[in-house]
């Protein structure tokens, strides 16, 4: 014997509605215009610097995902903060193939980049 929904047809579609999108009144979501134009939370990378560009004012570098390797551009405004264990340390002194992890934001006009710290180069494997 089978049974049909019967009588819980209407409870039963008024709960799928309230957590369908746009099922349920809500409060409405806040104008563009009242949205702070702050940059999203800051993002963390530990990579390998590719290429600087120091008059388009970017930095691609690359980083591992998973199994694949990803390249990430990053710019900047003003000179971001270099960390490192050399004291004066600054754009000037990154180039290619230098192991760095970097703070930046996601902005609407791409990542830019919040700050730099220098990592030591990792020892090569000894010879047994």
């Amino acid at each position: 014997m089978t049974r049909g929904i019967g009588r819980r047809a209407p409870l039963l579609i008024l709960s799928l509605a309230m957590f369908l999108p746009g099922g349920a009144p809500s409060a409405a979501p806040p104008s563009p215009a009242a949205t702070p134009a702050a940059a999203g939370p800051s993002v963390t990378l530990t990579a390998t610097v590719q290429s600087i560009d120091a008059q388009a004012r970017t930095l691609q570098v690359v980083t591992g995902v998973g199994y694949a390797l990803r390249v990430v551009k990053i710019s900047w405004k003003e000179a971001p903060t270099v960390k490192a264990a050399a004291a004066g340390t600054g754009m000037a002194q990154l180039k290619p193939g230098d192991l760095v992890r970097i703070e930046y934001t996601k902005a609407p006009e791409g990542n830019v980049v919040k700050t730099i710290e220098l990592l030591p180069s990792p020892a090569p494997p000894s010879v047994r």
